[in-house]
């Protein structure tokens, strides 16, 4: 179970323990980049087939009505009803669609551009050194 993200909370440890759950799984990060970048309603299916072709790095048309049920069922099971929860996205069951909110738009400024954290250009040197 999570917080319900508030505005009026932005500084609480509740607040950023929300977050952090929120983006400690990469599936959960997908689905609310997809969300962003998608700025209608979008059909839970839809977001499925793109999350299983993610995962397995396929374009969306070469995913399996297999791999799209099972991205579906984690989706339905797992991380809509964290998202909804949260407030971060606004989930229709009945309707089988799913969009952000302002809530998420907001954080999606006041966060950093995950590529920007880490040079993979120097990543592997990087990890080489560590091992050394």
């Amino acid at each position: 179970m999570v917080e319900r993200l508030s505005v009026d909370r932005l500084e609480s440890p509740e607040f950023l323990d929300t977050v952090y759950v929120i983006l400690a799984d990469a599936s959960r990060r997908h689905a609310l980049q997809y969300l962003l970048a998608h700025r209608d309603r979008v059909p839970v299916s839809r977001l499925a087939a793109e999350l299983a072709a993610l995962k397995r790095g396929i374009p969306s048309e070469d995913v399996t009505t297999d791999q799209q049920h099972d991205a579906f069922l984690e989706l339905q099971h797992v991380h809509l009803p964290m998202l909804s929860d949260s407030g971060v996205v606004e989930w229709d069951r009945d309707e089988g669609d799913v969009t952000f909110t302002p809530l998420l738009e907001l954080l999606a400024e006041a966060l950093p551009d995950p590529t920007e954290l880490v040079d993979v250009s120097t990543l592997s040197e990087t990890v080489e050194n560590c091992r050394k």
